[in-house]
């Protein structure tokens, strides 16, 4: 995918002029998508074979690992269930989200299914089994050494203490200089993904250091790369798995309306690890 690099937020300072760079979790660092799939893989074998949910047409042809049609209209109504659930009070705790998500696209799809398999999609086992993605840990630990690092997700602590203690994640191994999840934002939803770049920003001013010299990592646009240009916040965008999932259109769309303004773009975290180290080994006097 090769796109032109946005009017960057903020003029890009070098990359050693930066204090703290804050990371979106999950689908920046850790790779689910697939995993969710495969979790609901009994409810989807029992579709019947006209279910557009089931359309085996590969997205691309172009893209290694290209996602089904069907794949992507599956984890498209999963989003809008958990959406709509993440907004519904009481708030619940993001095991019982997963599990209310099995049980409505049980029930939208009017599939047979039994609370069993809900729980089971909802339990420490399969949050736990979401990977982080190849080099993300060796990259977060050079990283580490030019910067404060600071995990950042609208994910509640429980389901953050589930990836933090993962042997495929090992986010654990990471010394984070703050982790802010779910329960640090308030309750204001909507406004959920500004809210939580308002909160690190904060936390680093008290901290004396300044918005400008705080990156924010990520992969999401909609949710982390438009909310930062808002912010008037500088960014890194990983591009990540996006495209295998579809994400090029999005990608061109953002572009056009001016609604990001990410100063990097790199595949994966190892990429912008690299440029980093380039970058303070050219500065050494």
């Amino acid at each position: 995918m090769t796109l032109p690099m946005p009017e960057p937020t903020n003029p890009s300072l070098p990359l050693t002029e930066y204090k703290v760079i804050s990371f979106d979790i999950y689908g920046s660092l850790i790779e689910y998508k697939a995993h969710i799939l495969d979790s609901f893989q009994p409810l989807v074998a029992r579709l019947p074979q006209s279910s557009p949910y089931l359309n085996p047409t590969p997205l691309s042809t172009t893209i290694p690992g290209s996602a089904t049609v069907g794949s992507i209209e599956f984890l498209k109504l999963f989003q809008k269930q958990e959406d709509t659930i993440k907004l519904e009070k009481p708030v619940k705790r993001f095991d019982e989200i997963m599990a209310e998500i099995w049980r409505r696209i049980a029930k939208e799809l009017d599939v047979e299914s039994d609370e069993t398999e809900a729980q089971n999609f909802g339990s420490e086992a399969v949050i736990k089994s979401w990977p982080s993605f190849p080099g993300t840990l060796e990259a977060l630990k050079q990283l580490d050494k030019r910067y404060k690092l600071v995990a950042l997700s609208n994910i509640d602590r429980f389901a953050w203490s589930l990836t933090e203690s993962s042997p495929v994640s090992r986010l654990g191994e990471v010394n984070w200089w703050k982790v802010f999840t779910a329960e640090d934002f308030g309750e204001d939803a909507k406004r959920a993904d500004e809210i939580k770049l308002e909160t690190v920003i904060k936390f680093a001013e008290e901290n004396g250091i300044g918005k400008e010299q705080m990156l924010h990592v990520a992969q999401s646009l909609g949710h982390d790369q438009a909310p930062a240009k808002r912010l008037g916040l500088s960014s890194v965008w990983l591009v990540g798995d996006g495209p295998r999932w579809g994400k090029e259109a999005e990608s061109k769309m953002v572009l056009e309306k001016k609604l990001v303004g990410y100063g990097w773009r790199f595949q994966d975290l190892k990429g912008f690890a690299r440029e980093v180290e380039a970058a303070f080994l050219s500065h050494r006097p």
